[in-house]
């Protein structure tokens, strides 16, 4: 059954762990596509959906960021995200292409972090809550979103994020649950 297993799995090229770059994921440790281009930490599913939907067009606000930052502003006209761990902003932020506005806030629980959203009075069409203090993030979100606005949470099968889900319906979101694998990761992961 291992034999099995390995064959379709890892050995064919047209299976689901080969063609999504799962196995380079876990190769690099970081997560990649089947090329070695950056995506977000995030499941394949909400990957492929965003891949088909973003365009030149749209401005991304992000709470955390990252490969993912990466990602979409290779996709978007503009992207701004806020990182709160100086290490990794640090690190990261020479990669940053010029469409990248890159805002360091030190980790607070209803602050400066989750209210970065609202300083610059941009409206944004797509907000990600993938950092801290999500459930503050989410309700700042609000009055950030263009009138085509829609709002990511990641990680959201976690019972922390269930208050985050349960937010925004009750302020008449709609919510579309994708699960599946994430890159590095063998369990499954939601996003919604």
């Amino acid at each position: 059954l291992h034999f099995r297993a390995y064959l379709r799995l890892i050995a064919d090229k047209k299976s689901y762990i080969n063609t999504t770059g799962w196995l380079v994921s876990l190769k690099e440790r970081k997560p990649l596509d089947r090329y070695g281009n950056p995506i977000p930490w995030m499941n394949y599913p909400t990957i492929r959906f965003l891949e088909e939907r973003l365009s030149n067009e749209l401005s991304i606000f992000e709470y955390g960021s990252g490969f993912s930052t990466l990602f979409f502003a290779s996709r978007v006209k503009s992207v701004t995200s806020v990182e709160h761990d100086r290490k990794w902003f640090n690190l990261i932020k020479s990669r940053m292409p010029n469409n990248v506005n890159l805002i360091f806030k030190e980790n607070d629980i209803n602050g400066n972090y989750c209210c970065s959203i609202l300083i610059e009075g941009v409206k944004y069409d797509l907000v990600i809550v993938d950092g801290e203090d999500r459930l503050n993030c989410t309700k700042q979100c609000l009055g950030a979103l263009s009138s085509r606005g829609v709002v990511i949470l990641d990680d959201s099968l976690e019972p922390m994020q269930q208050p985050c889900v349960s937010y925004l319906k009750e302020m008449g979101f709609k919510a579309l649950l994708f699960e599946g694998l994430k890159p590095t990761r063998a369990g499954v992961d939601g996003t919604t």
